[in-house]
C-alpha cells in the first residue's frame, strides 16, 4: 500500500475533479519511473486483484478522510477500461 499512500500526497483538494486527479496521477507516474512501475503492476494485475487492491486503498483512504476525487479517480481504475486507459496512457511515447 506504499504506492497509494505515496499517491495520496499528490492529491489534497476536495475540489479537485476526479478527471483531473487521474490526469495528474498519470502524468506523475510518466515522470517517475518508479512511480510508473507501481501504477502498472496494479493496472496489469488480473481485474478481481486490481478491484481488491484499488478497493483496499480506497477504504483506507475513506477512513483517513482523503478527498472524494482522489477517490473517484481510483475507483476508475478498477474497471477493464479506466485500467486498460491508463495502461495505455504511460507506455503512450
Amino acid at each position: 500500500m506504499a504506492l497509494f499512500r505515496r499517491i495520496r500526497r499528490l492529491f489534497r483538494s476536495p475540489e479537485e475533479d476526479p478527471r483531473e486527479v487521474l490526469a495528474s496521477l498519470l502524468l506523475a507516474a510518466r515522470e517517475d519511473p518508479a512511480l510508473r512501475r507501481q501504477v502498472l503492476f496494479v493496472l496489469e494485475a488480473p481485474p478481481l486483484q486490481r478491484a481488491s487492491l484499488i478497493h483496499s486503498a480506497v477504504h483506507e483512504m475513506t477512513l483517513r478522510g482523503e478527498p472524494a476525487a482522489a477517490r473517484a479517480a481510483f475507483v476508475f481504475l478498477t474497471t477493464d477500461e479506466g485500467a486498460r486507459a491508463a495502461r495505455e496512457a504511460l507506455r503512450a511515447p
